[in-house]
């Protein structure tokens, strides 16, 4: 009777180990680069890299004086970067929730977020530095 018990706790682990463990997780590398906005270091911002195919997960990361670093998956990528800024004129408001707070925008063109025109291809062996340079007069895919 011991000896079946452990055959199925062994069974029953192997079971385990082999459903849902690191080894189902996808491949990452790390990616970094820098990103200017009207040829100036973006200040702060997030930059997202989710699947050209839209399957699959999608990887973040903060940008602090333009550059950001990440682990991220393989693939072809859309890439959208996003920032936000006081409105200029904006007056500090008191909030609902007893903390204060002023206005803000997304200032960053649609083109490079929402209606994103950036891309990357993310590779194993490859060199994954990606730049991306923006400008207030983005294009518009028009």
């Amino acid at each position: 009777m011991q000896r079946i018990s452990h055959i199925t706790l062994t069974l029953c682990m192997t079971i385990l180990v082999g459903c849902g463990g690191v080894d189902d997780a996808p491949p990452t590398v790390m990616v970094t680069g820098e990103v200017t906005f009207d040829s100036k270091p973006l200040p702060i911002g997030e930059i997202i890299f989710r699947p050209a195919d839209g399957k699959g997960r999608a990887d973040a990361a903060a940008i602090q004086d333009g550059k950001y670093s990440l682990e991220c998956t393989l693939g072809g990528r859309t890439v959208t970067i996003t920032a936000l800024r006081e409105v200029p004129g904006a007056v500090v408001q008191e909030l609902e929730t007893g903390e204060s707070g002023v206005e803000v925008e997304q200032y960053i063109p649609e083109a490079y977020n929402d209606r994103t025109t950036l891309t990357a291809d993310v590779t194993e062996a490859g060199d994954n530095t990606f730049n991306f340079l923006l400008e207030s007069a983005a294009p518009t895919g028009e």
